[in-house]
């Protein structure tokens, strides 16, 4: 006798790959804006709150950077 249950689809099957699309698009302008910053917040008063807010930066930067490019290229990139 048939079952009457329909089978589980694979988690992400029927899925667009346009909202990946959309999510790059966004980090990437996040990334831009947070390296602007960290260019604006160079040679800052040591001790100060700006040296405190640029050192956030970096991480936060350092790390993106490490999951986005994690062989240190950028596709289509020079080298």
């Amino acid at each position: 006798m048939p079952s009457t249950a329909k089978k589980a689809k694979p988690a992400g099957a029927g899925l667009s790959t346009e909202p990946i699309g959309h999510l790059t698009s966004v980090t990437n302008r996040m990334h831009a804006l947070l390296v602007q910053r960290a260019d604006v917040l160079m040679g800052c008063v040591e001790g100060s709150p700006e040296e405190k807010e640029l050192a956030t930066i970096t991480d936060a930067l350092e790390a993106y950077e490490a999951q986005r490019w994690p062989l240190e290229k950028v596709p289509g990139g020079k080298g």
